[in-house]
Formats: structure tokens, sequence, C-alpha cells
């Protein structure tokens, strides 16, 4: 993030030449403010189901994104970072293929299971290793292999994974869509800040 880009630029001269040390806590301030809205902003657009992907508040995908406050003896060289360093979450944000690591075929939960999943989207802890669930067994249906549950007395099969050796995601996470989508917001917050600093001489 630039501040000489989207700030009144006469009044943080001003600040800067008559009140640094004031400025650069409000400015401080002022990030944190915006970090923080931002993640809520986004966790409230993009992580509660489509058009986003689904995820918890503070766990999951949400829980790898990180906010630091770059820390700097200069006005110009202070800033921000909000970030995730989990490799899912990039392909969220701009799509890819998901492969297992051993070379094996992946497990993905079919959507319309409803009861594998929580209210919330999210996959219920017993559904997350396929391999203890009991009575369910490989069967291959129009070319593709699923693990289906048999129920020997009532003589049904339900289906509720298919095994796949890649799964493509989709571009959905829409990080800096809604980054992009609070620039009024940011110069809002900053704006304020530096008349803050000002009122304070």
């Amino acid at each position: 993030m630039r501040l000489m880009t989207e700030v009144d630029m006469r009044a943080l001269d001003k600040a800067i030449k008559i009140a640094p040390r004031i400025l650069k806590f409000e400015l401080g301030d002022g990030m944190d403010r915006i970090s923080k809205g931002f993640l809520k902003r986004f966790r409230q657009q993009r992580l509660q189901g489509p058009p986003g992907v689904r995820g918890a508040s503070g766990y999951g995908l949400f829980g790898t994104f990180k906010r630091v406050s770059l820390v700097s003896s200069t006005i110009e060289g202070m800033g921000m970072q909000v970030y995730s360093e989990s490799k899912i979450a990039k392909l969220h944000e701009t799509g890819g293929v998901v492969t297992d690591p051993s070379g094996g075929r992946m497990a993905v939960p079919l959507s319309a299971r409803s009861q594998m999943f929580t209210p919330k989207g999210k996959l219920r802890a017993k559904y997350k290793k396929p391999r203890e669930l009991k009575n369910v067994e490989p069967m291959r249906f129009k070319g593709q292999t699923f693990l289906v549950r048999v129920t020997k007395r009532a003589q049904k099969l339900l289906p509720l994974y298919v095994l796949k050796r890649s799964v493509r995601l989709k571009p959905r996470l829409g990080f800096y869509r809604v980054w992009d989508s609070l620039a009024n917001y940011r110069i809002e917050i900053l704006n304020k800040k530096i008349e803050n600093a000002l009122r304070k001489i």
C-alpha cells in the first residue's frame, strides 16, 4: 500500500514537517484499523460460501491470514501487510490444480451429501478420514470411482466421495477484489488520521 497515492498530499506534507512523531502514531493506528476492517469484510463477503469460499472466522482457510505492521524510522517507510502463506489460499485466489503429493487419488466429498457437512458448510470431523469409515467400499460408475457406503441389510448404496487424481479450482477467493473495493474506505481513514495529527499540535 502506498500512502502517497491515497491521501491529501498537502495535509500529509504539513504533518510530516511539523508533527512527525504524532503523525507516525496516528498513521500506525489507521493502518491497523484498515487491516482489521479489511479482514472483517473479506470474511463476510468471500468466506461465507458462494460466490466465494466457505470458511470460519478463527480457523481453517481464514485462520491462515495474518496482519503485519511494517515498522520504519521514517513515515514514508511505514506500511502494512495482510497475507497468507497457505498454498490452498493461493489456489483459491488464482485458480489451479490440486494433486495428491504421493501421486494417489484424492477422496472428494460429494456436495449432495448434506449429512456430511455442518449447517455452515464445513465437512464434519468423522468424514475427514474416509479410510476410517465403516462399510465404505470403492465402486466404479460411468467411468469414475466412488467411495460408497454399503448397507447390506437394507441393500442400499450411498456414494459419499469421488476419487480423483487432480481437482481444478476456479479463482473464487476474491482477496484482491475486496481490497480494491475498499479504496475509499482506506483513503477516508488515513485522511482522518492526518487531520487528527494536525489537531494535536
